[in-house]
């Protein structure tokens, strides 16, 4: 399989609305500073502490809420007392409470996660334990119940998307934003599942329909990322570095559509307007940021992000991915795909990295696999994993079930891929005519792959791809063999192709073995 990271956009990430809510991401959009009011908690303190009752502990929470201060003892005990004694507190007030609660929880955990996993096996349970039919069937009959609540049908959307039921999953979020057209989270969520269902056009035009688009950070980054998508000049970029230079929004409210813009910009070829950018968007930034900022590292090596220096930033799954698989550091790296896989489940770009690395790196086909069949639940259509299928098949010489993906791949509109992609399909018919016994084929693909990836000048994909041809030339003997082993062993490998680096060993050390094996049989 050639694995290439794509080009990256800050497109919203769609969670649940109580994680989404517990991330920040839905507080007023108007807040002139992260600072706390200047507010004193010493009465309240005082008054909590001589009579720990109801009352008295109400009194505190809502006063650290207002001020900010949240973090003292004091005022965790009081969320502690209210939590403990519900049945004495109102609803707000226990919501407020819990509110704390799941925010000290994350603070302490970095994780909102709606299950957390550690191993592989806990994530295969869960995953075999097809709870999402149970649950969709639930969520429906109480939208159908509160027809009038928007965050109902946009989470019925979610469950819908995940398990690749498209037409359901726009039928509810429809009826979310003819219900909330100008709500943030609907809005959000809305133009995650279209560019998800690659239907662009939609996202744009109800996120212009919204006057709110305009004066709000975060739908105005969707707006710009949405339309850098599809090729096209956002009419709110300069709104946007407005906002951002404005001083009315707190660095976290400004840090998705600022790193944004600092995309826009380096696209543009301008480091020196990306560069203030790039600054606010590291001054408090989301997990969605984050991952963009470590992205965009790799693609100009003036930018210098340590995703790990980030102790704040919940859910940092994907740029921890990131920068572990850069660094060679692959056990980490798949783990922290399993959890950003889990997080944002409709994604297939955690299912991508992570099916390279258990697969290639870590030589368990059966995992990725797996992991490929649990990506495809969201994307059932998607070429690349119908190719990265057929590709570990026939790696773990399964080929009547290679077979089957591959005649869905022959069925895909080749020219309607990317040049990329094109590049990784290629290969993988390469692939499966020398494993079936056409050798003349599959060296016609494979070399015809390695000249495309010079022709872009893409050094990752060429290398790959010859890695892949000279495992193949090597199994069946070929003539060639012996020129390509060579030709890897002096090939210089970019320090940052750490996985390259280590697939040549792997294959210089087969190409040792085969050749053994070779003498022995003359012996």
């Amino acid at each position: 399989m050639i694995f290439e990271i794509n080009e990256r956009r800050v497109i919203p990430n769609w969670r649940d609305f109580k994680r989404t809510w517990q991330l920040g991401e839905l507080n007023s959009s108007l807040r002139a500073t992260n600072k706390p009011l200047n507010f004193n908690l010493e009465r309240a303190v005082s008054d909590w502490k001589t009579n720990s009752n109801i009352g008295n502990a109400a009194d505190l929470v809502n006063s650290a809420y207002v001020s900010g201060l949240k973090s003292s003892q004091d005022v965790l005990d009081a969320v502690e007392f209210i939590r403990a004694n519900r049945d004495q507190a109102s609803a707000s007030l226990l919501d407020l409470a819990n509110s704390f609660f799941a925010e000290e929880k994350s603070n302490s955990q970095k994780s909102l996660l709606e299950l957390d996993i550690e191993t592989v096996e806990e994530f295969k349970a869960f995953i075999d334990k097809k709870t999402l039919p149970k649950l969709i069937h639930k969520t429906r009959i109480k939208a159908h119940n509160e027809f009038n609540n928007p965050i109902v049908w946009v989470e019925l959307a979610r469950l819908h998307s995940i398990v690749g039921q498209e037409e359901k999953a726009e039928k509810a979020i429809s009826v979310a934003l003819n219900l909330a057209p100008d709500n943030r989270f609907v809005l959000r969520s809305a133009t995650r599942l279209f560019i998800h269902n690659e239907k662009f056009d939609k996202a744009l035009y109800f996120l212009k329909k919204s006057p709110r688009t305009k004066s709000d950070p975060w739908l105005t980054s969707a707006h710009i990322a949405t339309s850098s998508i599809m090729g096209r000049f956002s009419t709110l970029i300069n709104s946007g570095k407005s906002l951002v230079i404005g001083g009315n929004f707190s660095s976290y409210d400004l840090t998705e559509l600022s790193s944004t813009l600092a995309t826009l910009e380096l696209k543009d070829g301008s480091f020196k307007k990306a560069k203030p950018f790039i600054e606010k968007a590291t001054l408090d930034p989301n997990d969605n940021s984050l991952a963009q900022l470590e992205w965009l590292s790799k693609e100009d090596n003036r930018i210098i992000i340590d995703p790990q220096s980030f102790t704040n930033v919940i859910n940092p799954f994907e740029a921890f991915a990131l920068d572990h698989f850069q660094k060679g550091n692959w056990k980490e790296a798949f783990n922290n795909c399993l959890k950003w896989f889990l997080d944002i489940p409709y994604s297939k770009r955690p299912v991508q990295l992570g099916a390279y690395i258990v697969g290639s790196l870590l030589d368990d086909n059966e995992t990725a696999l797996f992991l490929l069949k649990a990506g495809m639940n969201a994307n059932p259509f998607d070429p690349i994993l119908l190719n990265n299928l057929t590709y570990y098949h026939v790696i773990s010489n399964l080929m009547d079930e290679a077979i089957h993906y591959f005649n869905s791949l022959k069925n895909i509109d080749f020219h309607s891929l990317s040049d990329e992609n094109k590049i990784t399909v290629q290969a993988t018919f390469g692939l499966v005519a020398f494993r079936s016994g056409q050798i003349d084929i599959g060296e016609s693909f494979y070399e015809q792959s390695i000249r495309s990836a010079e022709l872009l000048k893409n050094d990752h994909m060429r290398i790959s791809a010859i890695l892949n041809y000279t495992r193949e030339l090597i199994i069946v003997k070929s003539p060639k063999k012996d020129h390509y082993i060579d030709l890897i062993d002096k090939m210089e490998i970019d320090d940052d192709f750490n996985d390259l680096i280590t697939i040549r060993k792997k294959i210089l050390g087969f190409s040792n073995d085969y050749h053994f094996v070779e003498h022995s049989d003359k012996q």
